[in-house]
């Protein structure tokens, strides 16, 4: 592993530990500060000889991670926010003064006038200095850890006299005893988890109705002195702090104006392109060809959107995205992910096998260069803060600034996309051409393996014959090839590259919704996730119970296979992943996944719209068969109300043995009595012989029983 800033060395033999801070464009000496003792000054190294040690095993080098996970900008607080700025403004001079900051002699004058400025202490700034090179030079260094102050969990002390404001000269609330929060345990459990759904005033309105009242001669309540009673603000403290469901609100009244013009985002434009990862280069270009869905080959969904990040000193490809959604943030984010991802375990994501010395990029850059799009949004905050990223962005019409990154998109365009089925051709727009958006053929993922096999190619083998060699490297006889130029730099002017663990990264620059928590997971585009967190907690059984509830998200819109949940408490972000019943999500981009529910949801009107239409001929069908039986004559004159209902017995068996023996038309049922009345003699003359046969059977069954049937 080579030695860069931030990288953290184990002195194995004495049980120190350093962070790299600075390392001369020469590569001959260095600044590291020492993370294991009290010093607040850094000391002088030199990195080859920490090379050496490294290489003999007396020292050990890793990554740097922080103790305490880094921040993005939407989760502080304007506390937290405003705490840290005014700590960074009082030491941001003196920090971007290297290596002079580093140096005693020179870091002695440049405290003593900040100190003066600010009439502060020097002592003080030493501090700021020490807090800052122990948490990688980053701005977030100074976010105050509110989470490690007081006694999370523990009852507060009980007081002999109430320790608040007074209003008036009355006391507002009492000390809290035990008895009190049993109360307010009861009242919670009768009043406000009910179906009633009462508020939390009202339900604070009927704890002093039970608790804290009295009823006077006239029948009348009459509460305690307000001494005596709770108040309100007491009772809501407790129920937010014991039930864990604290929200707050932010409020931006004008500030996005602010944030979109005047915030300091923008990095100093004239930053010396001095080895790999002085300035990276960003931008977008819409792929030339046309896509087929990964869920339906024959449904063409358009063209791609394809992000590539450039070293402007080596010409190497060192991040790279493809999707379907437009250029945003939510594409750049994916394109800075993949900038400080491991690529030999991105590309085995891809079925594509590499080793490490193929693509050796996994770092983030002193700068980064774009172009006004979504650099210039409030996004951008993190890379500042978060990462000490200088943020560039060209002027307008100025695109000849990124012309290192334009080139490439030409290359990669003329020697990758060109020769591809679905691709466009200059004659597709002329009359009677050939529709090649009809001879689409691959999927997003498709696409995405070939991109990979053309950046490897462009960084491994691309001969740039129009590349400026500076005087370093014609001397060393340095290949014009992308990987050279990078091996060499690193060799020869190593200390801007900066690695960061990549999930850190990841959680700094995804984009940021609502998600709902329901009883059957947490719910984000349609799709259903569950995390640890949520079990432990319970999460489903109390959006079942109670009702549902927001929570913010961070996600990757190009793989909806996880999102994140930042945990303030912990000061780390939660993993969720996708229910089995979803897994078929897995691996597919937001576009894809919109695109398929809407082409189900259209599916699914067409079909109701079928159901309706079959379900109106059903209720007219039923409404002719209904008409037809009432006109049916059923000699209803001739019979009293109380015969039809006596003999509902007798007629189901007359009714069963006819549809048993196939007869067509069953005539009516016999009367309760063993003989037939002789009005009925003629009806009975006239009915078929095999109906006579059975009511001759009946009649003697009813006289050999004496009683009614059960058949």
């Amino acid at each position: 592993m080579s030695i860069s800033v931030n990288t953290v060395i184990d002195d194995l033999e004495t049980g120190l530990q350093y962070i790299v801070l600075w390392i001369a464009p020469t590569g001959e000496f260095g600044y590291w500060h020492n993370l294991s003792g009290r010093s607040r000054v850094p000391a002088l190294f030199s990195p080859k000889v920490a090379e050496q040690n490294l290489e003999n095993g007396i020292y050990e080098a890793s990554v740097f991670s922080p103790e305490d996970k880094l921040r993005p900008e939407e989760t502080l607080s304007d506390r937290e926010r405003a705490a840290r700025d005014i700590q960074w403004t009082k030491i941001q001079s003196a920090v971007e003064l290297e290596p002079d900051i580093y140096e005693s002699s020179s870091r002695t004058a440049i405290l003593g006038a900040i100190a003066k400025q600010y009439n502060l202490k020097v002592n003080n700034l030493y501090y700021l200095l020490d807090k800052y090179w122990r948490s990688g030079k980053t701005k977030d260094a100074f976010i105050p850890a509110y989470s490690k102050c007081g006694a999370k969990g523990a009852q507060r002390a009980v007081y002999s006299k109430r320790q608040s404001r007074q209003f008036n000269m009355v006391t507002v609330g009492k000390v809290l005893s035990d008895a009190d929060r049993r109360n307010f345990e009861q009242a919670i459990r009768s009043y406000y988890f009910t179906q009633e759904r009462r508020g939390l005033k009202s339900t604070y309105e009927k704890l002093l109705e039970k608790y804290y009242a009295l009823k006077d001669t006239l029948g009348e309540l009459r509460l305690f002195e307000p001494s005596q009673r709770p108040s309100f603000r007491q009772f809501q403290y407790w129920y937010y702090k014991n039930r864990d469901i604290v929200t707050e609100k932010k409020k931006r009244d004008g500030e996005r104006e602010f944030e979109l013009n005047n915030r300091a985002v923008l990095g100093r434009s004239d930053y010396g392109l001095m080895g790999p990862g002085a300035q990276f280069q960003v931008d977008a270009t819409i792929g030339d060809v046309y896509l087929v869905s990964q869920f339906d080959p024959s449904a063409i969904v358009g063209r791609p959107i394809i992000y590539f990040i450039l070293d402007a000193f080596s010409r190497m490809v060192v991040g790279m995205s493809v999707g379907l959604e437009g250029p945003s943030w939510s594409a750049l984010a994916a394109a800075i992910i993949n900038m400080a991802t491991d690529k030999v375990a991105f590309c085995k994501q891809y079925g594509i096998s590499i080793i490490d010395d193929e693509w050796p990029c996994h770092h983030v850059p002193a700068s980064l260069l774009g172009d006004r799009g979504e650099l210039q949004s409030k996004n951008a905050d993190n890379l500042v803060n978060m990462f000490g990223i200088r943020v560039i962005n060209a002027p307008p019409f100025r695109g000849d600034l990124k012309g290192i990154i334009e080139q490439h998109f030409h290359t990669i365009n003329a020697n990758g996309i060109k020769q591809l089925p679905g691709s466009v051709k200059p004659d597709m727009s002329n009359r009677g051409g050939h529709d090649y958006r009809l001879d689409a053929t691959l999927n997003i993922r498709q696409l995405t393996q070939i991109i990979i096999k053309c950046v490897l190619h462009y960084n491994n083998h691309h001969y740039m014959s129009s590349f400026e060699k500076s005087e370093a490297m014609i001397s060393s006889d340095i290949e014009a090839v992308p990987i050279k130029l990078w091996e060499w730099g690193i060799q020869n002017y190593s200390g801007a590259l900066r690695p960061f663990p990549e999930d850190v990264v990841k959680f700094a620059v995804l984009p940021t919704e609502k998600a709902a928590v329901t009883l059957r997971g947490i719910r984000f585009k349609g799709l259903f996730y569950s995390c640890e967190r949520a079990t432990v907690e319970n999460w489903f059984e109390r959006a079942r119970s109670t009702k549902i509830w927001p929570v913010k998200v961070s996600y990757n819109p190009r793989d909806l296979e996880n999102i994140y949940i930042w945990n303030a408490d912990a000061k780390q972000y939660e993993t969720c992943y996708l229910l089995d019943w979803n897994s078929k999500y897995a691996g597919k981009t937001l576009t894809e996944i919109v695109y398929e529910q809407k082409k189900e949801a259209i599916a699914g009107q067409q079909l109701k719209g079928a159901e309706t239409e079959s379900k109106v001929n059903l209720n007219a069908d039923i409404d002719a068969i209904v008409a037809e039986a009432k006109n049916m004559d059923k000699s209803v004159s001739a019979k009293s109300k109380g015969e039809r209902v006596s003999q509902i017995r007798e007629n189901r068996v007359v009714e069963r043995e006819a549809i048993r023996n196939g007869d067509d038309a069953p005539q009516q049922a016999p009367s309760q009595a063993p003989t037939v009345p002789q009005k009925n003699r003629d009806a009975e003359d006239e009915l078929s012989p095999r109906l006579r046969m059975i009511r001759a059977k009946l009649e003697e069954r009813l006289k050999n029983e004496g009683s009614k049937s059960d058949l």
